[in-house]
């Protein structure tokens, strides 16, 4: 009798544990939310959610336009471009998700309030089934986090450790640089004074909405792919184990029903999101592959820019492809569940039974891009696939040159 008090007890302090880290995660994606100048919230003012919105979209887009002008003088130069192409990829980022999070308040706002509904919900009836898969979600928005942060860093601390360095050793300035390439319409002083350090401020900001808009939207379509496959995996082990309940039946086919419309709204919130990713990464991979084949004088700097660069745009686009089969493989399972609940031989009303078989007829829950492309590891592995064949052709340019 005490082993099984035991066991019950240490059964339950990792319940409560894992709940914990399941709150921890809400309120760490809330916070950077929050700090990205994304958070939509029905208990926030929209007019302030409105103006920090257009901050970032006003910031990272001009930011966008100097680089481009930057550009424009080294078009001869084709691994400068692919380093411009690099950046400007990652500064349009943060501008588009609050674009999309504005334009798609509303509906963010229903998705959120939805989801959180009917997590609660299963959470309350079990919590070990419920966050059973906790465990493969939260842990990606801290390596996204570190990834992101440690790029923006190795731009934005060489140049300002130099320039606390002349300062704290009274060493007359010959000239500072700004973190990030970009080219002004006007005069920017090389030598300190007010104006340089009114633009090294700018790209400071700029490094800012990069680390917390990018990582936090990023990490919301994880959280909510987390709620939505959890949700499923509870209610299809709910099927397996009450074979002939009709209430549990009816309750299963409501909700996922309910999780199909979130679905529906998931996809039409990131698509937009996601589809720049696609294009931009493959893009971008293939550019930093080609930068990498250029290098003939390098610094450790550069190293673990290259290093972090690259190893983010691939976490990035694996951690969307693999949220997305994981709502897929969620969505299949809980079909299955269905199928074997034995429910021809219930006592099922006409109109729960017709439910039922739509249900089993319906395809999985599958996230799309615009319709042009599934988001699931297949993705992933085609993504890879075109930045390699884009890589061959820079350099067929390249040497063509």
């Amino acid at each position: 009798m005490d082993t099984i008090e035991v066991n019950d007890l240490k059964k339950q302090a990792t319940t409560d544990a894992l709940v914990i880290r399941y709150r921890t995660y809400s309120r760490r994606v809330r916070t950077m939310l929050y700090l990205g100048g994304v958070l939509q919230d029905r208990t926030h003012s929209v007019i302030r959610t409105y103006i920090i919105g257009f901050l970032v979209i006003l910031m990272c887009l001009s930011h966008s336009i100097f680089l481009l002008n930057f550009s424009r003088d080294y078009a001869d130069n084709l691994t400068l471009m692919v380093k411009c192409f690099g950046q400007m990829s990652s500064f349009i980022a943060p501008a588009l998700m609050s674009a999309c999070f504005l334009i798609k308040r509303e509906k963010l706002l229903e998705l959120h309030e939805t989801l959180n509904d009917l997590f609660e919900r299963e959470l309350e009836q079990d919590q070990e089934t419920t966050l059973a898969i906790l465990h493969a979600f939260d842990r990606q928005s801290y390596i996204m986090f570190f990834i992101t942060t440690s790029l923006i860093l190795s731009h934005v601390c060489p140049p300002l450790i130099f320039i606390i360095y002349q300062s704290v050793r009274h060493i007359e300035p010959k000239g500072y640089r700004l973190p990030f390439l970009a080219k002004f319409p006007w005069i920017v002083p090389i030598n300190g004074g007010f104006l340089f350090y009114l633009h090294f401020l700018y790209h400071f900001f700029i490094g800012w909405w990069v680390i917390f808009t990018i990582n936090s939207v990023d990490s919301l379509f994880g959280f909510y792919a987390f709620q939505i496959s959890s949700i499923l995996h509870a209610m299809s082990i709910k099927l397996r184990s009450n074979l002939r309940s009709r209430e549990v039946l009816k309750i299963c086919i409501q909700i996922h029903g309910r999780l199909l419309q979130c679905s529906y709204i998931l996809e039409d919130i990131w698509q937009l999101i996601i589809l720049r990713m696609l294009v931009t990464n493959a893009c971008v991979i293939c550019a930093l592959i080609f930068e990498a084949s250029q290098f003939t004088d390098i610094t450790m700097n550069e190293v673990f820019s290259f290093i972090f660069f690259i190893a983010l745009k691939l976490l990035q686009t694996f951690i969307y492809a693999w949220n997305g089969s994981s709502i897929t493989s969620a969505s299949e399972y809980f079909r299955e569940g269905i199928y074997f609940s034995d429910w021809p031989n219930s006592s099922l009303d006409h109109h729960i039974r017709a439910n039922i078989i739509v249900s089993m007829m319906q395809k999985p829950m599958i996230i799309k891009t615009l319709k042009i492309s599934s988001v699931n590891v297949n993705m992933f592995i085609n993504i890879m696939n075109t930045a390699m064949s884009y890589f061959f052709l820079l350099q067929s340019l390249d040497e063509g040159g």
